[in-house]
């Protein structure tokens, strides 16, 4: 490997001198310099870049780093271009992440400890401040006066403040998943958290404070703190600031030539690597869509130290971020939240407008939940539409996540009775052995627990997902739903994903029928069957190696069917 990625670092100094490679996002320091607002909201999803961005801004603007300028820099385009105010600011950064919301005291005196953090930071290094006044400061009870006291002892400097949040909503979120009542107290007129955006509005209005910037996930908090800090602008969907985080194609292919000497590889890597990360689409207009740039240094982390890809498409840490956002699916009417989670499954579209401002002065609507997952980065925008937007899975790893979603609401809401380990053995068993029926008795069992449900509304579609769901607990193969052959959609294909090999991959055809149309199982059978057999004629189906074709037809709750498709594959 040529190069060293920069997967996991967040700092920007320690990425510039020790030589990790930088995707050049210092030219939106310019731009955000020379826009008109001084005062910028900026979200997107976990892992995307957002706290090397601070670490950016920092650098660049903060009055300690003057000498290292040209070194931190030199190279880049800000380099080439510096903007009147480079390290021309005194730097406040708080960040809200490493809170206890267990408790409405354990939240309080967590928020308050990391102000004290961040004040403490900054006054032992912009201010000839002694302990003693210092303590001053840092003891005062609530977070609000520590701001206060902060601006009063530094309101005599010749530099203005910058303020970097980071995270901001973080502990919000977390609250706001299991406890409705403490986020509301704490977002309330009267709570900690607007009194301390109000203090900010107070030092931007003598001149204290002359720019903010803030990241965070969602903005399911900003209508309640910008009620006390009215003179912020989110520009989280602006199209001018679409690619101010995350990575490009151009970029990652760039990268990936680094990573790798071998063309081949590369133009099999990069396809495989648009499918599984690329694909986030953040404002309308934009046209260019967005890779998960964690993600991406993950996988090429891994691949570059033996040449081959990781076991896990995604890395544990973003496995487990996207996990606590199930808490987040109890917001609002939960059974509705769990019926579109199930459409979303079964189409892999949902339509509705972007809520820009959540207001819990409202019900929490359908529109709400929708863009909640948008700004989660579990959907983004497919397309717009005349006046809603189409919303969809981003890529396949967040497909897959959203699958596990799936089969753990399934298994939670109706006890399925499965595990996974015997799913994972059957599935191997189907992979190394062709031997389709002990799969498909997992579909046949879940069906009969869920038909104690009303069974009038299942239809083909639901049992795709259920076949989908129980192979994504395995990551032994590529799963394909309906993907485009041709013109014409397999339902569901098993394709080799590497590093694994198993003896064959497969094409499935899967036809349903309600128990009271049974009598038209042999047509239902015949007409599958010929679809299969229409597939195997495509070059594209053909080339594929080891292939197996299989019909399943299920009637009501049993699959009536389950019958190999002979045609003809590469060995």
């Amino acid at each position: 490997m040529s190069i060293r990625l920069s997967y996991s670092i967040s700092n920007f100094e320690k990425l510039v001198t020790e030589n990790y490679y930088y995707v050049d996002r210092t030219s939106y320091i310019e731009k955000l310099e020379f826009a008109s607002e001084p005062y910028i909201f900026f979200l997107r999803p976990r892992r995307f870049g957002k706290s090397l961005f601070i670490s950016m801004l920092w650098h660049y603007y903060g009055l300690e780093f003057t000498d290292k300028f040209s070194q931190l820099f030199g190279q880049y385009y800000i380099g080439k271009n510096p903007t009147p105010k480079a390290n021309s600011y005194a730097i406040l950064y708080l960040e809200f992440s490493r809170i206890d919301t267990a408790t409405k005291e354990s939240t309080f005196e967590g928020f308050l400890s990391n102000v004290r953090w961040g004040v403490k930071a900054f006054l032992e290094r912009y201010t000839p401040l002694k302990p003693v006044a210092q303590e001053k400061i840092l003891s005062r009870s609530n977070p609000t006066e520590v701001m206060k006291a902060l601006f009063d002892a530094f309101g005599k400097q010749k530099n203005p403040i910058y303020i970097l949040i980071d995270e901001y909503d973080h502990f919000a979120n977390e609250i706001l998943a299991f406890n409705f009542d403490h986020f509301s107290e704490f977002v309330s007129r009267n709570g900690f958290v607007r009194k301390f955006y109000e203090a900010i509005k107070e030092g931007t209005a003598t001149g204290i404070v002359d720019r903010l910037f803030v990241t965070g996930v969602t903005p399911i908090t900003l209508d309640s703190l910008t009620s006390g800090f009215n003179i912020s602008t989110n520009l989280s969907t602006h199209k001018y600031f679409h690619q101010m985080m995350g990575f490009t194609g151009e970029e990652v292919k760039t990268l990936l030539k680094k990573v790798t000497l071998n063309q081949t590889d590369t133009r099999n890597v990069l396809k495989n690597l648009k499918k599984w990360y690329d694909g986030y689409l953040f404002a309308e207009g934009a046209e260019t869509r967005l890779y998960n740039p964690d993600m991406v240094l993950y996988f090429l982390k891994e691949f570059a130290y033996e040449n081959t890809y990781p076991r896990n498409l995604i890395d544990t840490n973003i496995a487990s971020d996207y996990g606590k956002v199930r808490r987040l699916f109890r917001l609002g009417d939960i059974d509705r939240n769990y019926v579109m989670l199930e459409e979303l499954i079964e189409t892999g579209v949902l339509n509705g407008l972007l809520t820009e401002q959540f207001s819990f002065e409202k019900p929490f609507s359908k529109d709400d939940f929708i863009s909640l997952l948008f700004y989660l980065g579990l959907v983004t925008i497919k397309e717009a539409g005349l006046s809603r937007f189409s919303f969809g899975f981003p890529n396949y790893v967040i497909k897959g996540l959203y699958l596990e979603f799936f089969m753990d609401s399934l298994n939670e809401r109706n006890q399925l009775d499965f595990e996974v380990d015997e799913v994972r053995d059957k599935l191997e068993n189907l992979a190394q052995n062709n031997e389709v029926k002990p799969f498909v008795g997992l579909i046949e069992k879940a069906l009969q627990t869920l038909s104690n449900r009303d069974f009038m509304s299942f239809d083909e579609k639901y049992i795709k997902a259920l076949f989908v769901g129980f192979a994504s607990l395995s990551n032994l193969y590529f799963i394909k739903s309906e993907p485009e052959v041709e013109q014409k959609y397999p339902d569901i294909m098993f394709l080799y994903r590497p590093p694994f090999a198993p003896n064959y991959q497969f094409l499935f055809e899967l036809k349903y029928l309600k128990k009271s149309d049974s009598g038209q199982l042999k047509s239902t059978q015949q007409a599958a069957k010929n679809q299969v057999k229409g597939y195997l004629q495509f070059d594209e189906v053909r080339q594929l190696e080891n292939l197996k074709s299989w019909v399943i037809v299920f009637v009501g709750e049993v699959a009536a069917v389950v019958e190999e498709v002979e045609g003809k594959s590469c060995l």
